[in-house]
């Protein structure tokens, strides 16, 4: 609805469970201005240069190399476009006993990249950080808990923008 009537909205995900609950969902509200594609972060089935706007929540985290996310991120966006994320990052670099735990990676923790290295990797993909915003948000597990206040895993929100030409 915000991009009106003459705007697009593309949805990418590479599960086909994630991606029939999505079409179902914009069906049942009318949406005929809506794509979902199957695809992954890493490598978007879209040209350069075809977004406005990129929005992620919570799956960066989940890629293993999020410096080839932010650049792909900015190869679709247009110049002038903007990379808005909310996703978890950390304080303090995680051990990789915590990075090898499948429990602590489902609670999106054993993926949070060190919040300098995450907005580092943004930067040399070639997006300019505006702003990074602390979210309110508590982990459920004891274990998910321990490791937010141990190492200072957090939600945020970013805001990066692809420099105009």
């Amino acid at each position: 609805r915000l991009v009106g009537p003459a705007g697009r909205v593309v949805g990418v995900d590479f599960t086909a469970e994630q991606l029939g609950k999505a079409r179902a969902l914009a069906a049942a509200v009318g949406l005929s201005n809506v794509e979902f594609r199957e695809g992954r972060i890493e490598a978007l089935p879209y040209d350069e240069d075809s977004f406005d706007c990129a929005i992620s929540n919570g799956v960066i985290n989940l890629a293993p190399d999020k410096a080839v996310v932010f650049a792909e991120a900015e190869r679709v966006l247009r110049p002038g476009g903007r990379l808005a994320i909310a996703d978890i990052v950390t304080e303090h670099q995680l051990t990789d006993a915590i990075v090898a735990d499948a429990d602590l990676w489902a609670s999106c923790i054993g993926g949070a990249a060190q919040q300098d290295t995450y907005r580092e990797a943004i930067e040399k993909a070639g997006l300019r950080v505006k702003e990074i915003r602390r979210n309110p948000y508590e982990f459920i597990s004891r274990q998910a808990r321990n490791a937010s206040a141990r190492y200072g895993v957090k939600s945020i929100s970013l805001l990066a923008v692809k420099p105009g030409r």
